[in-house]
């Protein structure tokens, strides 16, 4: 299948890359580093969690979004102006191969090198949080001294934790979700900028999807009143840029306001609102590079 064939060849080619491997092994190697955040992994109580197992959530999804985005931006910019700066693309489209085709595998094989990031990250993650808990929970079963003066186990009186957290599995996958809109967007800006000019460009579409809620209060205004023009700007942005603030909302230390009480039905929701943009990104990607002249 050509799609594959070309989705295949990109993600070779986005590994290959440098900027991608240092990238993704410092995030590896500082999530791992994080379990020190606690020198003897100790527990700490707080309304039954573990504040240690709260700040490595927070600090491993939060390097994991650093990371992703900084791995999408990168990689995105370059897909389709690389080939054209090579001239590979004109080797391409003299072949079989129709400019949808290319788009499309283009974006598949994005979406793969970023499933491969994140699944090695998210994997290294659940297993500093399982060794986390592990921790926790060895640390909670002491003895104690009784009335008679011997030692009794408190193993029954203490409260475990669980080694694998679905929230924050969960959570790996509304960052990886993120990333993929945010590869949508700037493989949609790649077909008529610069590789430069569509970093910054991207960039700033993320910093202002990431203040979603501030754009939305902006726009918001009185029912009884007539909006203004600003209101009508912040309305118009808010409804267009992407609002990457949703895939953030189970990082408690970003959004310690927000509680999802349903992790699952929240990622599904915010996964279904990230394919549907994407794939409107994509198809207005492919329209103009229909019509685009390389």
């Amino acid at each position: 299948m050509i799609i594959w064939s070309i989705a295949k060849t990109t993600v070779g080619d986005a590994l290959r890359k440098k900027v991608v491997q240092i990238f993704l092994v410092v995030a590896i190697g500082l999530i791992v580093i994080s379990l020190s955040f606690s020198q003897n992994l100790a527990f700490s109580a707080k309304e039954g969690s573990s504040v240690d197992l709260y700040l490595l959530k927070g600090f491993g999804l939060g390097l994991m979004a650093l990371a992703g985005g900084l791995i999408s931006l990168v990689m995105g910019v370059s897909l389709i102006p690389q080939e054209i700066e090579r001239r590979t693309i004109y080797t391409i489209l003299s072949k079989p191969v129709q400019r949808y085709e290319f788009i499309v595998g283009k974006f598949l094989g994005a979406i793969l090198t970023l499933a491969i990031c994140m699944a090695l990250m998210g994997t290294v993650f659940m297993g500093v949080i399982a060794a986390k808990a592990y921790a926790a929970n060895a640390s909670q079963v002491m003895p104690a001294v009784t009335a008679a003066g011997g030692l009794e186990s408190t193993a029954a009186q203490v409260t475990k934790v669980q080694l694998f957290d679905v929230n924050s599995l969960m959570g790996v996958v509304n960052v990886f979700m993120q990333f993929v809109l945010l590869t949508s967007v700037v493989m949609l800006f790649s077909v008529f900028f610069t590789p430069t000019i569509n970093f910054f460009l991207g960039l700033g579409v993320y910093v202002i999807g990431l203040m979603a809620s501030l754009t939305e209060t902006l726009a918001w205004h009185d029912p009884d009143t007539s909006p203004t023009i600003l209101q009508a700007f912040y309305t118009v942005v808010h409804a267009v840029i992407p609002n990457f603030d949703k895939f953030n909302q189970m990082n408690s230390l970003l959004h310690p306001e927000m509680a999802v009480t349903n992790m699952p039905l929240y990622t599904f929701q915010t996964s279904l609102y990230g394919l549907i943009y994407a794939l409107i990104a994509m198809t207005v990607a492919v329209i103009i590079f229909e019509q685009k002249e390389v």
